[in-house]
């Protein structure tokens, strides 16, 4: 299933009553980083849970479950799984199919918690036990290589799914967004670099090419 587009509408800098709220909404999401909810990630439905801008019923990973908590510390009443961002159901993970696999690297980048590996043109595998299930990967393979696979024995929801499993899926895409960031500014100041040089002979098409460059890499950093 295809997941929602996610909100691209930034919110004002919370208060900071709705950011220590978030950051509890936050701590009771499975961190799968599925956008399934509509949103980026989960502490950006976590801030729009918050703020009152989202409802509590769109994770589909955090399921039935996952609702009754937030509804609790809320104190809103339960509602049912919106079923426009998806059905609760067992936990899943991909593999790669070795044959078919050309080492794109594009489900390198599409994993929002790094549980894929490879080098370009090199078959790639997944480390299964920091997969998240989140399906990013699946559609923007080419070869169609991905496969899902059911681990968690028929188990839906949270029970499908652990607190300490949700805190290290959380850790590693709080680390992949960090080396992202980095990655862009270095990127970044090799451009503006590269421009310097040039502009002593057109300063006019320096600056405009370095800008152009800025955003391409800005646009890449950014969570999809």
């Amino acid at each position: 299933m295809s997941a929602p587009v996610p909100n691209q509408n930034p919110a004002a800098t919370p208060s900071p009553g709705v950011a220590s709220l978030a950051r509890r909404i936050d701590a009771l999401l499975p961190q799968t980083q599925c956008t399934r909810c509509g949103y980026p990630d989960c502490r950006s439905y976590a801030d729009a849970v918050a703020s009152g801008a989202a409802p509590l019923n769109q994770c589909p990973p955090g399921g039935a479950e996952g609702i009754r908590q937030l509804a609790a510390l809320l104190g809103q009443p339960e509602l049912p799984l919106n079923p426009e961002f998806g059905d609760e159901g067992p936990r899943r993970v991909v593999y790669i199919e070795e044959a078919t696999c050309i080492g794109c690297t594009l489900c390198i980048q599409a994993c929002p918690v790094d549980a894929i590996i490879g080098a370009p043109k090199r078959m790639h595998a997944v480390i299964e036990a920091d997969c998240t299930g989140c399906e990013l990967c699946l559609p923007v393979c080419p070869m169609d290589c991905i496969a899902l696979e059911e681990a968690s024995a028929g188990a839906t929801g949270w029970a499908a799914w652990s607190r300490e499993q949700a805190d290290a899926s959380r850790t590693r895409y709080a680390a992949r967004q960090a080396r992202l960031a980095r990655d862009a500014r270095e990127e970044d100041d090799r451009l503006s670099a590269k421009a310097g040089a040039v502009a002593a002979d057109d300063p006019k098409r320096a600056a405009i090419a370095a800008a152009l460059a800025r955003a391409r890499v800005r646009a890449k950093a950014r969570p999809q």
